[in-house]
């Protein structure tokens, strides 16, 4: 059941209020794993966008692991995600 969208979604928006050192890291794990799943990487999508626009410095702490790692994240950040991301931060990540 752990792999399950619904339980990865809410895991998602569990974690991304609570701030922390692992933060980066499970957010992309998660990301990993729901891409797998049928729906899974448009759920990660929405649940991205969801938090930018109602957790304060979210967007702004995606946009820098989006500049970190683009590698990292670039199977995972689908192009209209990231622009609207990137318009909620102020801030141009790389592609």
């Amino acid at each position: 059941h752990e792999h399950e969208p619904a339980v990865l979604d809410a895991l998602l928006h569990a974690a991304a209020r609570c701030a922390g050192e692992e933060l980066r890291g499970l957010v992309h794990r998660t990301g990993l794993l729901l891409v797998r799943t049928p729906d899974g990487a448009t759920r990660f999508d929405r649940a991205l966008v969801d938090l930018a626009r109602h957790l304060p410095g979210f967007a702004t702490r995606l946009t820098g692991w989006l500049t970190d790692a683009p590698q990292d994240w670039a199977a995972l950040v689908g192009p209209s995600t990231r622009r609207t991301i990137e318009r909620l931060a102020g801030v141009r990540v790389p592609a």
